[in-house]
Order: structure tokens, then sequence, then C-alpha cells
């Protein structure tokens, strides 16, 4: 008797996706920590926003992790600490190491993207813009798309 695939190993989880959404759950835990770093930097009428930032990126995460485990793979865990490529003192550096987080997210979306099958990539490309725009709310450039829309300088 012939078994036929799960639905899972069917949509084409290829060794390079699954590298690719380890990639993306390590970029997620990156996010994590350092939005929960930022918070105390945030003014508190903004703190809605970036609780809601967090929650987002904790979110994909815990949704890339149970894609991993469903096909019995274990995801990679958070680091303790991260290093901080920007020193955030203030506001205007905590939205610059955001954008730079985002940034690194986006282009990690971006290559999961290029090699998922057609039918399941449409919500990795929505990440990838959400994150777009996130950066042009926190008024920089999103530089991991090229030809993107630039936030004009004032």
């Amino acid at each position: 008797m012939t078994t036929s695939p799960s639905p899972t190993v069917e949509i084409g989880l290829s060794e390079e996706v699954i590298n690719k959404i380890n990639m993306a759950v390590e970029g997620e835990n990156a996010a994590v920590w350092a939005f929960g770093y930022l918070l105390s930097f945030i003014p508190d009428e903004n703190k809605d926003y970036a609780f809601s930032v967090f929650n987002l990126h904790r979110d994909n995460r815990d949704r890339l992790r149970l894609i991993l485990r469903d096909l019995g793979l274990t995801p990679p865990r958070p680091k303790e600490v991260y290093e901080v490529p920007i020193v955030v003192k203030d506001m205007v550096t905590a939205y610059e190491l955001a954008s730079f987080v985002e940034n690194r997210l986006i282009g990690i979306y971006i290559q999961l993207y290029a090699i998922e099958n057609q039918f399941v990539r449409s919500e990795t490309l929505q990440y990838a813009l959400d994150g777009a725009i996130r950066i042009l709310e926190f008024k920089q450039t999103p530089i991991a798309l090229p030809g993107s829309i630039s936030y004009p300088q004032i």
C-alpha cells in the first residue's frame, strides 16, 4: 500500500525554504528582544504602538516556530543578549534601531518569498511590506526594498 505525503510536505518545504524560515525565526527573535529594549526609550504617548509592534513580531516568530515544529524540527532559540548596532539614547535613535531591525527582517522575508511556493508566499510578502510601512512610520527609509518609496526629507 502506498501512502501519499502529508499536506505539510506537499507544499514543497525544501531544505532551502526551511533554512530561510530558520533565519526568519532568528530575525523575529532579535526583533522581539530589540523592541522590548526600545520600549524604555519610547514616550508614553507612543508606547501603545511600540507594544503592538513588539506583539506583532512575537506573533510572527511563534507562527514560524509552529511551522518548524509541525515538520518535526526544533526552531532556533532566542539569544540571551543581542549586540545593538545603534547606541540608543532617545526616541530618535530608538526609531533608527527599530528601522534597522525592520530592514533586516524585510531582507530575510524577501529571500524567503523568492523561493517559496507561489501559492503560499503572499503572507511572506505581506510581512515584508508591513515592515516597510513601519519603517516609513519611523520616518526612515526602507533600504531592503530597492525602489521603494522613501520618506521625504524635511
